[in-house]
């Protein structure tokens, strides 16, 4: 029987990555070639897409997105599906996301072909095709560096470190043009005539020196949550995605390893953010809260960020309703002492970022 293949959409660079690795050569060969099969079309599809739409991303303006940003697993999902409803902009849609490649081509029609939503088995939220998606499965299937790399190839997880420094995105822009596309592409199927749009993706929180450079109208949402829990639902996430996507064997402890540095790293995203974004371009929300008052938190956040006045109280109110979580993660065990002390550094950030926004 062949092995189960990966649902996530595939490109020659992607897929140039995985054959650099020893372990490419043991994978059973029918799995190769299917997956070279899709990277083939995918990347076929993404220059048809450049092709087809360049004109039409041709803009001088520049893009002023809102980032929802904060560790995986804070809260961000719900901030996006709710602050995309509150205001009525555009926000990449999970089939646009995950069929990066050639989602210009298929057209809006694909997505409302399909009507499933899944339930998450973290915390049971619905999400459809055309549920607003992470952006950072695009720049993945475009074959641009991104951590979620890892979760075709989990035993290489600690080669992602380098992904968590703001420096090396600062040092390496080439991601920005693809994402910088994928982006206005996105905004032209919109039918949407500004150029603002919601982008959420934990990922962009290490890379958020290099996007307020290249957009410093930029706006920023971060997600706050306990760190010891945030330790906890990453890796019950990374752990499902690994099983899910996996070609290679997981290492729990390069895993505990990886998601200490993320902490640190993300504790010192967040200084930055706290330190030298402008208040009015720079909130934070506690997950908890949000949970709790969503309505209230919602609002609040949008008039620090000046944008009070795009409030559409009905669809915030739907969206309400359709994101109330169902279920509420518990977590026990120890951690690694190496893991407490990034908990405990993340702690004390985010109580300065609470001070520095009040």
């Amino acid at each position: 029987m062949m092995p189960r293949l990966p649902t996530l959409t595939m490109s020659r660079e992607l897929l140039g990555w995985l054959r650099e690795d020893p372990l490419w050569s043991q994978l059973d060969w029918r799995l190769r070639a299917a997956l070279a099969w899709k990277a083939g079309w995918g990347s076929i599809n993404a220059r048809l897409s450049e092709a087809q739409t360049s004109s039409t991303l041709a803009s001088p303006n520049p893009l002023s997105p809102l980032l929802i940003l904060g560790p995986w697993r804070s809260g961000t999902t719900v901030m996006h599906e709710l602050l995309t409803a509150a205001t009525g902009w555009p926000t990449p849609l999970t089939w646009q996301c995950m069929d990066a490649c050639a989602f210009r081509l298929a057209g809006a029609e694909r997505a409302r072909r399909s009507t499933v939503r899944i339930a998450r088995p973290m915390d049971g939220l619905a999400l459809g095709a055309d549920s607003p998606q992470e952006d950072e499965f695009a720049l993945l299937a475009l074959g641009q560096p991104s951590a979620y790399r890892a979760f075709l190839m989990p035993h290489r997880i600690m080669e992602m470190l380098p992904m968590l420094d703001a420096e090396f995105w600062l040092q390496n822009p080439q991601w920005l043009r693809p994402w910088e596309s994928f982006m206005r592409a996105v905004l032209a199927g919109s039918g949407y005539a500004d150029n603002r749009l919601i982008l959420k993706s934990p990922n962009h929180s290490f890379r958020v020196q290099a996007i307020l450079r290249r957009f410093p109208q930029a706006k920023v949402v971060w997600m706050l949550r306990d760190p010891l829990d945030i330790f906890h639902s990453n890796r019950k996430m990374w752990r499902a995605m690994f099983a899910e996507h996996g070609l290679t064997a997981t290492d729990p402890e390069s895993l505990d390893a990886f998601l200490s540095q993320a902490l640190l790293a993300s504790a010192d995203a967040l200084l930055w953010a706290a330190t030298n974004i402008g208040p009015d371009q720079f909130s934070v929300c506690a997950q908890e809260a949000l949970r709790q008052q969503p309505g209230v938190e919602v609002s609040r956040v949008m008039q620090a960020l000046g944008l009070a006045d795009k409030l559409k109280p009905e669809s915030l109110h739907r969206a309400i309703e359709r994101t109330r979580v169902v279920k509420t993660e518990v977590y026990l065990g120890e951690i690694p002492a190496s893991s407490r002390a990034a908990v405990n550094a993340l702690r004390e950030v985010q109580a300065i970022a609470v001070s520095a926004c009040a």
